[in-house]
């Protein structure tokens, strides 16, 4: 497939819980080749082995989207919430092995309350070559790369927020 063609699962309902994976078919026979579900958190009920079931019963792909919060953010100035976005971030790529998805997309650092219509943090330039050295150049790149490669996760896309 050349050009897949995906929708996030926000478009039908949220939170998508273990009880929305009957919408795969319907997704499917829309014409979507693909969905983005939002690395399920335990509250959502969604058992991981069922839905790559209902996936593959569906002939539906499936991509992850990683949700930031302030507790783990890679780029924080805390050292114990970078330590929790690694920690999620690893939590993410053993949700994706488990589904089957090949690409964790999302916010892996920044200001989460920006989805709730909050405008983001005033940030000087030497802050924000701090976080980008805490994230892409210091040890948060490094410490996730080797939990990568050694599973199915083909791509990771960090979504800046």
């Amino acid at each position: 497939m050349n050009n897949p063609i995906g929708i996030i699962s926000m478009q039908f309902v949220r939170p998508f819980t273990g009880q929305h994976l009957h919408l795969f078919q319907e997704i499917k026979s829309m014409g979507f080749d693909f969905i983005e579900l939002l690395v399920p958190e335990p509250e959502d009920g969604i058992d991981l082995g069922q839905a790559r079931s209902a996936l593959a019963d569906a002939g539906l792909g499936v991509v992850l989207a990683a949700r930031v919060t302030p507790q783990r953010s890679i780029a924080s100035e805390d050292p114990g919430a970078r330590q929790g976005g690694l920690d999620y971030l690893k939590s993410c790529i053993d949700s994706a092995d488990a589904v089957g998805a090949t690409i964790i997309g999302g916010p892996l650092y920044g200001e989460p309350m920006v989805f709730a219509g909050r405008p983001p943090l005033p940030r000087s330039a030497d802050d924000m070559r701090a976080r980008a050295d805490r994230m892409i150049a210091g040890p948060g790149r490094g410490r996730a790369a080797g939990p990568c490669r050694r599973s199915g996760v083909r791509g990771r896309a960090i979504e800046p927020v």
